[in-house]
């Protein structure tokens, strides 16, 4: 049994491959990542499984990890250190 390696589209487009074709894709459809249509249009796919995945109640890995905010809200202030002289 062989292992296809898969993408996911992200969602619907209409892409037309270098041999002239034109191929509808679906949000969620799973494509050979090098199938021709795919190698046309790379930003239209991820390897993330979660795009067209179906489910009744969002899995606890759905949620994206969370991201570091490096904007201070109002009025606060961050802890620089200022070196001393001397201080290389």
């Amino acid at each position: 049994m062989s292992v296809v390696d898969v993408v996911y589209a992200k969602g619907p487009a209409l892409v037309t491959t270098p041999d002239g074709g034109r191929w509808s894709v679906v949000g969620g459809q799973h494509w050979p990542a090098d199938d021709p249509v795919v190698l046309a249009r790379p930003d239209l796919f991820t390897r993330d499984p979660r795009f067209g995945l179906s489910y009744s109640a969002a899995p606890t890995a759905m949620a994206d990890p969370p991201v570091e905010d490096a904007t201070a809200e109002p009025g606060a202030r961050r802890r620089v250190a200022v070196p001393r002289q001397g201080d290389a």
